[in-house]
C-alpha cells in the first residue's frame, strides 16, 4: 500500500513537472536600428513576429519588447515609412526562444552603400549618395504620379592648375505612388530640388548629402494654385508681374541666443518668387500671395546666422510660425587702436571711391543697398537701367552638349555690337568670367559694400575693359 501511494505521488509530480515546462514562455526585446539616415535608433517601427502575426511598436529609443512567446525559433522583420517609401522589405533576424528566458534581437535598416548599390545599379562615382521622396497633393496628400523631379548643383574642380566650375543636373519622375529616387547626387554640395507637374511647381527645397550618402525629400504640390506656375528655380521678379499665389505666411522672429528676444527688421523671403516681408518692432511679419504647395523660408538679420525651413501651404491657407535666428560668431572683447587711419577694406584700397568721384560708369554703395533692400543680386540688377535681365539662357552641359536644365535669369548690357551681350565679372578684384549661371549663389545682398557697372561708351577702366575680347561692358562687385 505505500508502494502505490509513492507511485502515485511520483507521478503527480513529474505531471505537474511537465505542465510546468510545457507552460513556460519567454520573450522577445531589442532595437530597431535606422542606418541609412538617421544613424541612430528608430521609433514608431512596427515589429513582425512572423510565425505568431504577433507585432510590437518601438518606443523613442528603438526598444519593442513581445512577451509571451513559447520556446522555439523565430523570424523578425519590421515596417516603417523609411522603407516604405523605398518600395522595399526590412531584412529578416532570427531569435531563439529557450527555457522561457528572454532572446535579445537587433533589427537594422540596409546599409547606405548596399542600399545604394540595390537602388542606383551600376558604378557608383565616389563621393555621391542619392535622394529620395513623394511627390503629393498638397489638399487631398494623393499621390501625385509622372511629377518631374530636378536637381542642379555646381560642381568645382582644379583642372590644368585652375579652379573650373561646370554646371550638374539629375532629374527623375514619380511612380504611380509618387515616389522618385534621384542617384548620383554630390555629397557636401548645395542642392535646389523641384517637383513640376504641367507647369506646377513644388520647391525648390535646398539640401546637401552628408556621408549618410541619403537625403529624404518630399513635396507637396498644388494643382488648385495657379500661382504654382510662376515659382523660379532662383529668386526673381517674375511673380510680381504674374498670378498671386492664395497662401500666407505669418509669424514672429526671434533670437535664441538672446532669451527669445524679438528681432526686428529681419527679412523673410519666400525662395523662388519675390514674396517677403521685413519683421516689425515687435518682431512680426506676414507674407501674402504665396503660391501654395512647398516651398522654402529664409530668414535674414544683420550679425545673426540666416536659417531656412520648408513649409507646406494647403491651397487658400493661412500658416503661423516662430523663427529662431542665433549668433553667427563670438564678439571679441574691444581692442583700442591709436594712430592715422588706414582703411584696409580691398574696395577702398581698389579704388572705387576715386573712380565713383570721377563719375565713370554707374555705382551702387552700400547705403543704397541698406535704403532698397533687395533678396537677389538679380533682384539688384533688375532696376538698373542699363541691364536687361534675360530668363531664356540654359547653362551648356559638360563636354558643350544642348542642356537640359531651366532657364536661368542672366545680366545682360548693350555691347559693341549693338546687341544684348553677357557682361564681364569682377569680385573683389577677381575676374569671374561671364559665368552667371550662379548669380543668386555667388553672394547675398547684405554682404556687398559696392557694385561699379560699366557699359562699352569708352569709360571702362583698364583694369576691367575686356571689350577687345568679348565685346561686352563690365561688373565689379565689392564684398564686406
Amino acid at each position: 500500500m505505500d508502494c502505490i501511494k509513492i507511485a502515485r505521488a511520483v507521478m503527480v509530480g513529474l505531471l505537474v513537472s511537465h505542465s510546468a515546462s510545457a507552460s513556460a514562455q519567454g520573450s522577445i526585446a531589442g532595437t530597431v536600428y535606422d542606418s541609412l539616415k538617421l544613424r541612430a535608433p528608430l521609433a514608431d517601427a512596427t515589429v513582425v513576429l512572423v510565425e505568431l502575426s504577433r507585432y510590437s511598436t518601438t518606443d523613442a529609443k528603438g526598444h519593442f519588447l513581445i512577451d509571451s512567446v513559447p520556446d522555439g525559433h523565430y523570424t523578425l522583420s519590421f515596417m516603417h515609412p523609411v522603407l516604405d517609401a523605398l518600395g522595399l522589405q526590412a531584412p529578416d533576424a532570427h531569435a531563439t526562444v529557450a527555457g522561457g528566458r528572454s532572446a535579445q534581437v537587433l533589427l537594422a535598416t540596409p546599409a547606405p552603400a548596399s542600399m545604394y548599390a540595390r537602388l542606383c545599379p551600376g558604378t557608383r562615382e565616389p563621393e555621391t549618395g542619392f535622394i529620395i521622396g513623394q511627390v503629393r497633393d498638397v489638399d487631398d496628400a494623393s499621390a501625385v504620379a509622372n511629377a518631374n523631379v530636378t536637381t542642379e548643383w555646381t560642381e568645382t574642380v582644379l583642372k590644368a592648375g585652375k579652379m573650373v566650375s561646370f554646371p550638374g543636373h539629375a532629374a527623375a519622375h514619380t511612380t504611380s505612388r509618387g515616389l522618385y529616387l534621384l542617384c548620383g547626387m554630390p555629397i557636401e554640395t548645395r542642392l535646389e530640388i523641384r517637383a513640376e507637374l504641367r507647369g506646377l511647381i513644388a520647391g525648390p527645397t535646398i539640401t546637401t548629402l552628408d556621408d549618410h550618402l541619403i537625403g529624404r525629400i518630399d513635396f507637396a504640390l498644388s494643382r488648385r494654385d495657379s500661382a504654382a506656375r510662376e515659382v523660379t528655380p532662383t529668386d526673381s521678379i517674375r511673380v510680381a508681374t504674374g498670378t498671386t499665389g492664395t497662401a500666407s505666411l505669418r509669424g514672429v522672429v526671434q533670437n535664441s541666443d538672446n532669451g527669445g528676444r524679438v528681432v526686428r527688421d529681419a527679412t523673410i523671403n519666400v525662395i523662388g518668387t519675390n514674396r517677403s516681408a521685413r519683421s516689425d518692432s515687435a518682431g512680426a511679419f506676414r507674407i501674402d500671395g504665396i503660391p501654395a504647395g512647398t516651398r522654402t523660408i529664409e530668414a535674414k538679420s544683420l550679425g545673426l546666422l540666416p536659417t531656412s525651413f520648408t513649409v507646406d501651404f494647403a491651397t487658400n491657407s493661412v500658416r503661423d510660425t516662430t523663427v529662431w535666428l542665433s549668433k553667427k560668431a563670438q564678439y571679441l572683447a574691444p581692442v583700442a587702436v591709436k594712430g592715422k587711419e588706414n582703411s584696409t577694406s580691398l574696395m577702398i584700397s581698389g579704388g572705387f571711391e576715386e573712380r565713383r568721384a570721377r563719375g565713370l560708369g554707374t555705382f551702387i554703395t552700400e547705403a543704397d543697398l541698406t535704403r532698397h533692400p533687395s533678396s537677389s543680386l538679380i533682384n539688384v540688377f533688375s532696376g538698373h537701367p542699363i541691364i536687361h535681365i534675360e530668363w531664356g539662357y540654359r547653362p551648356p552641359n559638360r563636354g558643350g552638349s544642348k542642356s537640359l536644365l531651366p532657364p536661368v535669369p542672366v545680366p545682360m548690357m548693350r555691347g559693341t555690337s549693338a546687341t544684348f551681350c553677357r557682361p564681364n565679372l569682377f569680385l573683389d578684384n577677381m575676374s569671374m568670367g561671364r559665368g552667371f549661371e550662379d548669380m543668386n549663389n555667388l553672394v547675398a545682398p547684405e554682404s556687398v559694400k559696392g557694385i561699379e557697372i560699366y557699359d562699352t561708351n569708352g569709360t571702362i577702366p583698364m583694369q576691367y575693359d575686356l571689350t577687345a575680347s568679348t565685346g561686352c561692358g563690365s561688373i565689379v562687385i565689392w564684398t564686406r
